[in-house]
């Protein structure tokens, strides 16, 4: 064992049944960091573009870093990483799950699990130190993840243990299947609960009794006391503690109008407040919980005591879930979209892939594209919580007309014919619940060209949204006050790449976001010093986050050589082309033909494909991956010259 790390990677083929460990040299673990660096080297590494995602060749794989398992404040989450079924084409794919299965894995004495190949049997791995064996878990297929997990530590005979699993969704191949831990904690998008159903793998069971070692603990300790101090009196983390991510409700709708009401055709609805964290809080708060080692505790448990799913019982939800399975679809009854939740964690499903997927559905029957013949008899009616009970078990058993929406908005249309527009998705990944016609040019960005389609956790730059609690903080990072507008384009490239760079690091730390994006209690010059003091690395904030930017660019790289790049940067035409209706941003486009060439600009990528520039590849020690692409890059240019420059977006030069 090394000081913060483990140094070790844990292999495991389903193939065989055989398990390695394999040392992960120093100048390795310094390149990479962990948790999200190791993960997206191994994937671009051992899973080519001809590795489909359903393939035994693909691998599944789980990475924590050098904070994870100790007193770092909110350290305790976990990169899942695999060629994602979901993309079109199927392409990179990463989630990023909270809870204390990371930490557990840590104490195995793991700083990453792979996973390959495919079982002929449905199997459970359990870890328990040096231990590792595969179980049977016939018995378990078909089972729910609560009654998955509880089943697995009465076998086990422990409560004191750690199980991320799939449930019946994953089982089935849903392609937005996620993986939960602890119950409710998900790993969610890009269907990594699918590719471990592929596997017929049901669960990874983990307990472990090994320290992480600390190169100074005196000096660690402190650091993580600090930060823990200021977190407690930090604006953001006690609004977090007191509604959870809910808080938004009531600036988005109002304030903001980027509310995703009935797939995004408004930004807002006067009964919104109906969804307000406050009346969470006061009705539906069950209690409060936090990851491994953290210190803001936004997690809820939610119960419902009044209406028909009286007494039912939740882990969450988050904004992203309550908005995807409740204003998207047309719901705006609290008990409704808490019942909703508690469906989709049992049957193992992405809410916001799922929610987009109903959502694509009804929108498409409103417009007269789908008709009975097509849906089974269904009538897709909005805000219909009878057939959103139904299409969700539909849904997670790929029955009847829920076969065709387990494939996601994206590939439905295609499969159909029609509806495309309908389908609110980038690179075939459906969005989460936030529009950029209202949200913030930066996060557009974001969406358009993100290594997992349009996700807001591309780089989360919320400088956009809570920058002006921090006064000073947006001027001292961009040089200006006017980025923190979050409808001006100026310096959004940059707000967007320093944002990017950022989340790459913690993701491989392991440090939640709420500490350093959305919050901004937790600044690159403490994440260095805590991981100096964790490991005896000696590097600076700059140095940090240009680990960040290889990250970054070799997760780019991989969708390149899958000849995705320039052309498909792109939004949904609703954020494009349909000014919003209504509200505080009425007639509000997003400036994707200004600002996503100005973002290539700033990071380093080539104007005509997108792709990272050999010499900006070179800097960030990716010599190998700039060689790579050479190829694909003419290819790409073949592509772009057949499509038409209408197909493209138009070059512009960077305004003074």
């Amino acid at each position: 064992m090394v000081d913060g790390w483990t140094g070790q990677r844990l292999r495991v083929d389903l193939d065989s049944g055989s398990f390695q460990t394999e040392e992960m040299p120093g100048s390795y673990r310094e390149k990479w960091l962990g948790g999200r660096g190791f993960n997206s080297e191994v994937l671009y590494r051992e899973v080519g573009p001809e590795v489909e995602a359903f393939s035994p060749e693909n691998r599944l794989i789980f990475g924590v870093g050098p904070l994870t398992g100790t007193f770092a404040p909110s350290c305790g989450r976990t990169t899942v990483t695999s060629r994602s079924p979901m993309g079109s084409p199927e392409g990179f794919g990463d989630s990023n799950m909270g809870g204390h299965f990371g930490a557990e894995l840590k104490f195995a004495g793991y700083d990453q699990l792979v996973i390959q190949g495919r079982s002929n049997r449905p199997v459970y791995l359990w870890i328990d130190d040096d231990r590792v064996e595969l179980r049977d878990a016939r018995h378990l297929w078909g089972r729910t993840v609560p009654e998955a997990d509880a089943m697995i530590k009465d076998e086990l005979g422990s409560e004191d243990i750690h199980v991320a699993l799939i449930g019946p969704a994953g089982e089935n191949l849903v392609r937005y299947a996620c993986i939960l831990n602890d119950v409710s904690r998900a790993a969610a998008r890009c269907g990594m609960g699918a590719v471990m159903g592929s596997k017929n793998l049901k669960a990874v069971a983990v307990r472990g009794s090994r320290p992480v070692t600390i190169a100074r603990p005196e000096e660690f300790y402190q650091l993580c006391a600090g930060l823990r101090d200021r977190l407690k009196q930090d604006l953001m983390a006690q609004m977090l503690y007191d509604q959870g991510t809910w808080l938004l409700t009531m600036p988005a709708n109002y304030e903001q109008g980027w509310f995703c009401w009935r797939n995004f055709q408004k930004g807002n609805h006067p009964q919104a407040d109906k969804l307000s964290g406050e009346n969470h809080r006061d009705h539906f708060l069950a209690h409060r919980e936090g990851c491994f080692a953290c210190s803001i505790s936004c997690g809820r448990f939610s119960r419902i005591s009044i209406g028909q799913y009286a007494g039912e019982v939740t882990g969450g939800p988050e904004y992203e879930t309550l908005t995807a399975i409740g204003p998207r679809i047309g719901l705006l009854d609290m008990d409704k979209v808490v019942h909703t939740s508690k469906l989709v964690n049992d049957l193992g499903l992405d809410s916001c892939s799922c929610g987009g997927a109903i959502a694509w559905a009804m929108e498409c029957w409103e417009k007269g594209l789908l008709n009975l013949e097509e849906t089974g008899g269904l009538v897709l009616g909005w805000g219909d919580q009878e057939l959103v009970d139904r299409l969700i078990g539909m849904i997670a058993r790929r029955e009847g007309f829920g076969d065709l929406l387990a494939e996601g908005s994206c590939r439905a249309a295609q499969k159909l014919g029609r509806g495309h527009d309908y389908s609110i998705s980038v690179k075939g990944h459906d969005m989460s619940q936030d529009d950029p016609r209202g949200l913030g040019f930066a996060f557009g960005i974001g969406f358009a060209t993100g290594r997992r389609g349009g996700d807001h956790l591309q780089g989360l730059p919320c400088l956009e949204l809570t920058g002006a609690f921090y006064p000073g903080l947006v001027e001292k990072i961009l040089g200006t006050r006017e980025a923190e507008e979050r409808l001006s384009t100026v310096k959004k490239p940059e707000m967007q790449r320093y944002h990017e760079d950022l989340k790459a690091v913690a993701d491989s730390l392991t440090q939640c976001s709420f500490t350093h994006s959305w919050s901004f209690a937790v600044s690159p010059e403490d994440m260095v010093q805590l991981l100096s003091a964790a490991t005896g690395m000696n590097i600076g904030p700059q140095d940090l986050l240009k680990i960040g930017g290889r990250i970054v660019h070799l997760e780019r790289a991989y969708w390149n050589r899958l000849l995705v790049g320039r052309m498909e940067d792109r939004n949904p035409k609703r954020f494009t082309e349909e000014p919003m209706p209504d509200g505080p941003n009425k007639g509000t486009l997003f400036p994707e033909a200004e600002l996503i060439p100005r973002y290539y600009q700033v990071r380093g990528w080539d104007r005509q494909t997108g792709f990272p520039l050999p010499e900006v590849l070179r800097d960030h020690g990716l010599d190998e991956v700039a060689r790579d692409l050479e190829p694909c890059r003419a290819k790409y240019l073949e592509k772009v010259e057949a499509a038409g420059e209408e197909a493209i977006h138009e070059p512009i030069h960077e305004p003074a």
